[in-house]
């Protein structure tokens, strides 16, 4: 059983609503999310589904840049390997698209990674969190993504706290008035006995924050405040855990175990956010035992992605010691999920029981959402 092709797909899946960060939208009604399936397909027919969210004013890699890695450079690694051989793949990996100072192409890879562990599981007829040391959960519960003005601050947030979620990751700006106003609007919709989970995705500096964290200080329900400064400013991350009370998660700053170890070195963390997106089964896990061993706590997360990278997060979550609600929004965005066998009743999603990630991708929408002309 080795592989024998692998297929790049690339999509656009509309959203059903706004979703607005420090940098831009990252999709809108008009404006899709893009989206690269990877089709691992091996000699007896099996087949392993991976997925990257590209996100350029996130992150450097794009719909074109993935599918280029995974075409030309990945995919001569995995044909006529034999997807267990994880440890031996991910070393190619690594060697044709070389990690430099922290991790190369790692949307890229982690699809690749997604779709290995789905191989393994549909082999061993095994669902993924059983390859992963097993559940400690039967359903995981979601925050509700809140983002926008004032107006639909509050509007959305009474929606969600209607359907049931008691965690709210609110996306605030750099403006420290107006984030002011915004978490203000949040709490007077949901009330004090709710979780808020803060994410500014870069958009302070060490010194701009400040006034920022000496008023939310004050607040009993805010869990963190995540990435508050640019990716590359981890001595800006120290000087602000060295002079709050609130707790300081990392997310855009942490793409593996390596990045891990010098943000502990520096003292430059209290929380870390975890996304498969960003590094796949095997190095999230990386990732996480050192995180214990450090004593750090781990928030799980997302890029809005489909039914793949969706499913592939719950497994993982499932099987972790995750202190918050999980910020795992893509139905909550997406109008199309593109799989079966999710059981979502929110905020709760069931954990997948079928072998793999366990769900079945519907082949039929992916050719309704392909990009058919892709410039590279």
């Amino acid at each position: 059983m080795l592989i024998r092709d692998v297929e790049v797909i690339p999509l656009e899946i509309p959203f059903i609503r706004s979703f607005k960060i420090s940098k831009g939208y990252v999709g809108k009604p008009g404006v899709p999310g893009q989206h690269v399936y990877v089709k691992l397909i091996t000699s007896d027919g099996e087949v392993g589904w991976g997925e990257a969210r590209p996100m350029p004013s996130w992150m450097y890699e794009t719909m074109e840049s993935i599918c280029v890695a995974i075409k030309k450079y990945l995919s001569p690694v995995l044909l006529n390997k034999d997807p267990f051989q994880l440890n031996e793949i991910h070393k190619e990996l690594d060697n044709v698209l070389a990690p430099v100072v922290s991790s190369g192409c790692p949307f890229a890879k982690s699809a690749v990674d997604l779709a290995l562990h789905d191989l393994i599981g549909k082999y061993t007829g095994t669902p993924l969190h059983r390859l992963i040391g097993g559940k400690l959960t039967d359903y995981v519960e979601m925050a509700a993504l809140i983002s926008g003005n004032v107006n639909e601050v509050a509007d959305i947030s009474k929606e969600m706290r209607r359907r049931g979620y008691k965690c709210f990751k609110l996306k605030i700006m750099g403006d420290v008035e107006r984030d002011l106003e915004l978490i203000n609007a949040l709490i007077n919709a949901v009330g004090d006995n709710c979780e808020i989970w803060l994410d500014a995705n870069q958009a302070y500096s060490s010194w701009s924050v400040l006034k920022l964290l000496r008023t939310v200080e004050r607040l009993e329900n805010i869990i963190c405040l995540e990435q508050p400064v640019p990716t590359y400013d981890f001595h800006g991350l120290r000087r602000i855990v060295a002079k709050t009370k609130v707790p300081v998660a990392v997310d855009e700053s942490l793409f593996t175990h390596y990045d891990l170890l010098k943000l502990l070195s520096m003292e430059a963390l209290d929380m870390l956010v975890l996304k498969v997106a960003k590094s796949g089964i095997k190095n999230s896990l990386k990732i996480y035992h050192l995180a214990e061993a450090a004593g750090i706590s781990c928030l799980g997360s997302g890029m809005t992605e489909s039914g793949v990278g969706f499913a592939a997060s719950i497994h993982l979550y499932s099987t972790l010691n995750i202190v918050a609600p999980v910020d795992t929004n893509g139905p909550q965005f997406l109008s199309d999920m593109l799989v079966e066998g999710l059981e979502i009743r929110e905020p709760f999603v069931r954990v997948p029981e079928k072998p793999g990630l366990g769900v079945k991708v519907k082949e039929e929408k992916l050719e309704e959402y392909k990009v058919k002309t892709l410039k590279l």
